[in-house]
């Protein structure tokens, strides 16, 4: 990511694979060049990080946002906790580009994900930060059920070449 500061001073890091991101999170923890966001699984759960008090240190203090939730997410949950989060992040940081990390974990019926997202669910999120028109990096993630990882990816690079591509949102569900 330091090759992105080009694009500015702030660079907002968006996680929403179902497991914490962690690795990505300790990289930034001390600076608010690069602010972290995670909506993961919490609990007993692979990697165990990821509380709502773990906020960043030292100069990266509150720049490092951590949504634990539960199992069976669904879409509807999801989004409600997803947008006014990410517009209250983008309203406050004003970040000069966005990296999203789309794990495809997160979806209903990964074989290690606990989460109910549909694909349009899922996808929903590149949607919303699309709309705040910051140069975005859209980044592929976890994902334990090959076809759903295919629907998923395939469905989201569509959005990320033409905010008009809804070819296969009835398929995509």
């Amino acid at each position: 990511m330091p090759s992105l500061n080009g694009f500015g001073q702030r660079v907002l890091y968006v996680d929403i694979d179902v497991h914490h991101g962690d690795g990505v999170e300790e990289a930034f923890y001390t600076t608010d060049r690069v602010m972290t966001v995670s909506f993961h699984k919490y609990g007993d759960f692979f990697p165990g990080t990821g509380h709502i008090k773990d906020i960043g240190v030292g100069k990266g203090k509150n720049y490092a946002l951590n949504i634990p939730l539960k199992d069976g997410m669904d879409d509807e949950c999801f989004r409600a906790l997803f947008r006014p989060l990410i517009q209250k992040v983008m309203e406050v940081y004003q970040p000069d580009a966005v990296v999203l990390q789309c794990g495809a974990d997160s979806l209903s019926g990964d074989r290690l994900g606990c989460f109910n997202l549909s694909v349009k669910g899922h996808a929903d999120c590149l949607r919303f930060i699309r709309s705040f028109n910051v140069p975005l990096m859209v980044l592929g993630g976890g994902g334990y059920t090959i076809r759903n990882v295919a629907r998923c990816w395939c469905y989201e690079v569509s959005l990320s070449l033409s905010p008009h591509a809804y070819a296969c949102a009835h398929t995509c569900t």
